[in-house]
């Protein structure tokens, strides 16, 4: 049987949540690198916080990435690049990037680590992922928003590129790199307006509840195996800025799924009939 990759990525915003997460099941952990990451800094590590981590998380076979996601202004880029090669040296295993320019100036000086686009970059089409490839990106985090289809027709294109999915968390309906409603950090975790309720007024009078404007979260680990099918080797548990009983339940859920979809991985062809108009997927 052929051997499938299967990783299961888990967000961490404490230094002491690491640990627990991997020991229930998670693959690799990622973490946001403090001012350079596109949530609050409450949640992110420093760069000697991540230096202190990798050896524990290297020692259980494990991997650590940072998140570097932010807009980042022109002024801080060399600050910024000396972190990086710093993080390089010390053995981080991926870097997240979502800017451009930093992921082709970076892939120049970075030796050791991946280089990983964020679902930030928005990342939609086959030539997109080409010119990614180019400047030495090795995994894309595809973007939320795209559809079944698409995801095929990406993968059938480029498969000789790491794919990554947000499994558990946000789904956009819009592009998320163009968000234009608040997004704020309060006692139980980290939130956008769009996943707030709202109620229908009319002139101070209550109408009922309305719809809530942002899709629900998404939670595909019931359907792990046609991700697995579609060509996607990581799976991606959104949550940084939540409680850690809430992350794990949800890599124990990844965990679960992974190892059942592992094991029947000669019924995966099966349900990928209807999706892939050839199905070469090799067991």
């Amino acid at each position: 049987m052929k051997r499938v990759e299967c990783e299961i990525l888990a967000p961490a915003g404490r230094a002491a949540d690491i640990a627990p997460l991997l020991k229930n099941g998670a693959d690799a952990v990622y973490v946001g690198l403090a001012g350079y990451s596109a949530r609050p800094e409450s949640s992110d590590f420093s760069a000697e916080e991540i230096w202190e981590a990798l050896p524990s998380v290297h020692e259980e076979g494990k991997k650590l990435f940072a998140a570097i996601n932010a807009n980042v202004p022109g002024e801080k880029i060399e600050e910024l690049c000396g972190l990086i090669e710093e993080l390089d040296e010390k053995g981080i295993d991926a870097l997240i990037l979502s800017d451009y320019g930093l992921m082709n100036r970076v892939s120049k000086v970075v030796r050791h680590a991946q280089l990983h686009a964020s679902t930030l970059t928005g990342v939609y089409n086959h030539e997109d992922v080409r010119m990614l490839q180019e400047m030495g990106v090795s995994r894309i985090i595809l973007s939320s928003d795209l559809f079944v289809d698409e995801i095929v027709d990406l993968t059938d294109k480029v498969p000789d590129m790491d794919y990554e999915i947000v499994a558990d968390g946000g789904i956009c309906f819009n592009s998320n790199r163009q968000c234009l409603l608040p997004h704020f950090g309060q006692k139980e975790g980290y939130s956008v307006y769009c996943q707030k309720e709202y109620e229908l007024l009319k002139d101070g009078t209550f109408l009922g509840p309305a719809k809530r404007i942002g899709n629900p979260p998404g939670k595909i680990h019931r359907t792990m195996g046609i991700y697995l099918g579609m060509g996607i080797r990581s799976f991606k548990v959104e949550g940084r800025t939540n409680h850690l009983d809430y992350i794990l339940q949800r890599v124990k859920d990844m965990a679960e799924s992974k190892k059942f979809y592992l094991e029947h991985l000669s019924e995966i062809p099966g349900m990928m009939h209807y999706i892939r108009r050839s199905n070469w997927y090799e067991v």
